[in-house]
């Protein structure tokens, strides 16, 4: 019996806290508002934030609210908006394709910088204001889809206290009977009663379609083309840039491909430069990216100096050298006669200083006077007779010989 009791307490016990899920979960459902109708009621869109229960942004796109397919979920402050691509808006949980009317509002409030933030709580006020305004701007027109938030900006031309520039589009149902001349006589008649919007003027297609400027040329149309710049080639994922270098940045032509600041820019490889819209090799003494590095301008200019230093250094060296050897000392050369340092003449001419003969005759026989005026020949007469006297003679010692006076 007690078990009986205690399952049946169990049982209740679990059903209470079921039903108490269930509660929980209804009240956590978000509230869908409809922004606008079409002109029998059936296209409705989701332009207009729907309400959710407060909490972190990440948790106001989960799970996705857009139905999975085409839109994607914008998280903002406290709520949420659907958005598709270029061209279409968003209803039913799918992204339709609509007439495009672009243009660009001033709004009377300040600019700041928080406006940028699509989770604060200005740009959330910013999205709601101006969905509103046009939601009643176009209640007489039908076939109204959906407003779309491009860009927003400080208006250039009040520096002080900068108002207010939001570049938006306007998308309408694609069988729509509404034209641009309508659209922009809707939009003033609401400006004329609204305390928010101050101004409205129609733009261009490129001006909301945001090709990469950088990159790419828009070439205007209801649905524009981002066309490449000269130099840079689009890649499979590319839609609105081009985020390569053309197809002549290549190794062939001495070029690579770098990324500067997110934008790809053709560049000489290492050790070129540019000229004429050319890579060529750096000249010599230089190197590195577009030949900036001269270090070995420089080594070659000091290798140079060096070594014509060393050269002259060699040089006079060797002169010196040559000189040294060949001078000859000032004494032994007015003792020494040209023809007594010749090693092949007679013993008698290689001594240092010349041997002399002596006079005394009269003990050598056969000696034969130098002297032609002492000569005994028969030519004796055909020499005038002398008129000097030798003033010195030349005497035998044991030593050697010695000159001496006579007087």
């Amino acid at each position: 019996m007690r078990r009986c009791v205690f399952l049946a307490v169990l049982l209740s016990l679990v059903l209470s806290l079921s039903k108490a899920d269930n509660a929980e979960a209804t009240s956590a459902t978000p509230v869908t508002t409809t922004p606008g109708t079409t002109a029998n009621n059936t296209e409705a869109t989701s332009a207009t934030p729907v309400t959710t229960t407060p909490g972190t942004t990440a948790e106001l796109c989960e799970p996705d609210p857009c139905g999975g397919q085409l839109a994607t979920c914008v998280a903002l402050n406290s709520t949420f908006t659907c958005l598709c691509q270029y061209g279409f808006y968003y209803s039913n949980e799918d992204c339709h394709k609509g007439k495009i009317y672009p243009g660009v509002i001033t709004l009377k409030g300040f600019y700041s910088n928080s406006i940028q933030n699509v989770n604060s709580v200005q740009y959330e006020e910013v999205f709601q204001n101006i969905t509103t305004f046009f939601k009643n701007a176009f209640k007489d027109l039908a076939g109204f889809g959906q407003t779309v938030i491009v860009k927003i900006q400080p208006l250039e031309e009040v520096r002080a206290s900068p108002s207010i520039s939001v570049t938006v589009t306007n998308l309408f149902m694609e069988n729509s009977a509404v034209n641009q001349e309508r659209v922009n006589s809707a939009i003033s008649n609401a400006i004329k009663e609204s305390s928010y919007v101050s101004l409205y003027r129609a733009t261009t297609y490129c001006a909301v379609f945001n090709c990469d400027l950088q990159t790419t040329t828009c070439q205007e149309s209801m649905f524009p083309k981002c066309i490449c710049i000269d130099g840079f080639s689009r890649t499979e994922w590319d839609d609105r840039s081009c985020s390569d270098c053309s197809e002549d940045c290549s190794a062939e032509e001495n070029k690579y491909c770098a990324k500067e600041k997110g934008i790809p820019t053709c560049k000489c490889m290492t050790n070129f430069e540019k000229k004429d819209e050319k890579c060529v090799a750096c000249p010599v003494g230089y190197s590195g990216d577009n030949c900036n590095n001269n270090r070995e301008l420089i080594l070659i200019i000091v290798g140079t100096v060096f070594g014509a230093i060393i050269l002259s250094l060699v040089i006079a060296v060797s002169v010196v050298s040559v000189r040294a050897k060949h001078k000859r000392d000032p004494e032994k050369k007015s003792l020494i006669k040209t023809g007594y340092s010749n090693p092949n003449a007679d013993d008698r001419q290689s001594t240092m200083f010349p041997r002399v003969q002596t006079t005394s005759g009269h003990a050598n026989p056969g000696y034969q006077p130098n002297n032609p005026y002492e000569m005994r020949s028969a030519n004796r007469g055909r020499f005038p007779e002398r008129d000097y006297d030798d003033l010195y003679e030349i005497s035998r010692e044991p030593g050697g010989f010695r000159t001496q006076s006579r007087y």
